[in-house]
């Protein structure tokens, strides 16, 4: 799948394709070929007859022949049905869709109708390519545009392809995939795109796997949000600096997959490659929400190569697992300018002691804000090495904010505890 924006003006528009699961268009066209694209060479019975007597291609099965229209532009592939009544309807079962709206001579409702009439001829065919190029203005709406979009969801489109010339600035973008799809590649390419959220519906049982591509290239994004456990691979080719991001991958492609990065083979090395790319294409960003799915991750990456600097980066919300808080000061050591800390504090099964020995830069310089939201089933004796370890270190902080997970018991020790910051505040929240 690729989004493109192209030929934009200077005017703005926020528009959301979201949930590629609508309505399911109601109108099937029955009008003839030469409606779209012009009459052809009236061609004789006799002819006609002549013609096949010589060839062939009429032996060959359906399958076959919609192979060989599959190479041809979806307009030539369209007046083969003028070749006999068996060839009438062929090209409405070819898996490849070309077409430019240019070919329809201003004629917007011929172009609409015959868009439709494809999508709606068989909609248990898979496609495996579909290209259209128009000008925004020939759509009638947005939500032209989304119907189409989710007829195409429907027939399982593995390569999409929209380029819509004239367009109003593309600002937002809403994806949520459904995972038993078979597209190949999700390429977002936008030189205006703002905000761009990526998602799957549910991920339990689904198809997705080690072969599927989602690539982003958006200079000028501003917010994102990538939600994916289940992609093999993951490009970032740029976003806005100072941006805001939301990462929970995996970088496997099967949930739940413990990923292996030391072996010295080529999908270790090429997953080390992936990690290597997202990390330096984002390490401009000055807020960001991190899963404990992707910090086990980059744990394991850490101990392999080094960090970037995250320099831009003031609020941070990560979310930790007990197996490995030792990445926690690495991680922070990576945020010089941090201002403020949300840490999601996860219980893992198997009790593993902490150890947090080393003092990140920020500690003593910028962090002033920090509140650790940990679960109830947290252990107590985790919730104290945590406050002392930020209490006792942390120069600049005003304020530490415990979660309700907190007891009141563990509360009160907490508040005891000696503080580098004179000006530091506990609170409840």
């Amino acid at each position: 799948m690729e989004f493109r924006d192209e030929e934009l003006d200077k005017s703005s528009i926020k528009s959301s394709v979201c949930g590629f699961h609508g309505a399911v268009l109601s109108t099937v066209l029955k009008s003839e070929p030469s409606r779209w694209f012009g009459k052809e060479k009236q061609v004789s019975s006799e002819e006609r007859r002549r013609r096949r007597s010589k060839s062939g291609i009429n032996d060959l099965p359906d399958p076959l022949l919609c192979h060989i229209l599959s190479f041809l532009p979806t307009k030539d592939s369209v007046r083969s049905s003028l070749l006999s009544k068996r060839w009438r309807n062929i090209w409405l079962q070819v898996p490849v869709f070309d077409l430019d709206s240019v070919q329809f001579d201003n004629d917007v409702s011929s172009f609409m109708e015959f868009v439709d009439r494809f999508l709606e001829s068989d909609k248990k065919l898979a496609l495996d390519r579909f290209k259209l190029m128009c000008s925004y203005e020939d759509l009638d709406d947005d939500s032209v545009l989304k119907s189409w979009i989710d007829a195409l969801v429907r027939r399982r489109v593995r390569h999409l392809d929209f380029q819509l010339a004239s367009c109003p600035v593309l600002e937002k973008l809403t994806v949520i995939r459904d995972p038993f799809e078979l597209l190949g590649i999700m390429r977002v390419r936008s030189k205006s795109l703002k905000t761009l959220t990526l998602g799957i519906e549910d991920d339990q049982d689904c198809l997705l796997g080690d072969d599927h591509v989602v690539e982003i290239d958006a200079p000028r994004l501003e917010h994102m949000s990538l939600c994916d456990h289940l992609s093999g691979s993951i490009i970032i080719h740029s976003i806005a600096p100072y941006a805001s991001v939301n990462i929970d991958v995996n970088f496997e492609g099967k949930d739940g997959y413990a990923l292996d990065l030391d072996d010295d083979d080529d999908d270790s090395n090429s997953k080390r490659t992936m990690i290597r790319n997202i990390l330096t294409r984002i390490f401009t960003v000055s807020r960001m929400e991190i899963s404990s799915v992707t910090l086990q991750v980059i744990n394991d990456y850490s101990k392999l190569e080094m960090l970037p600097q995250f320099s831009n980066l003031s609020w941070l919300y990560a979310s930790f697992l007990e197996s490995f808080w030792e990445l926690l000061p690495t991680f922070l050591g990576c945020c010089p300018n941090l201002h403020t800390l949300i840490l999601g504090f996860e219980f893992d099964k198997e009790e593993c002691p902490i150890k947090l020995s080393s003092v990140p830069p920020c500690f003593v310089s910028s962090l002033k804000y920090v509140e650790l939201a940990t679960q109830g089933t947290t252990r107590p004796s985790s919730q104290m090495k945590l406050a002392i370890y930020f209490l006792r270190n942390c120069a600049a902080l005003k304020k530490l904010t415990l979660s309700g997970s907190f007891g009141y018991d563990i509360i009160k020790k907490i508040k005891k505890i000696p503080r580098r910051s004179r000006r530091c505040i506990i609170v409840t929240g």
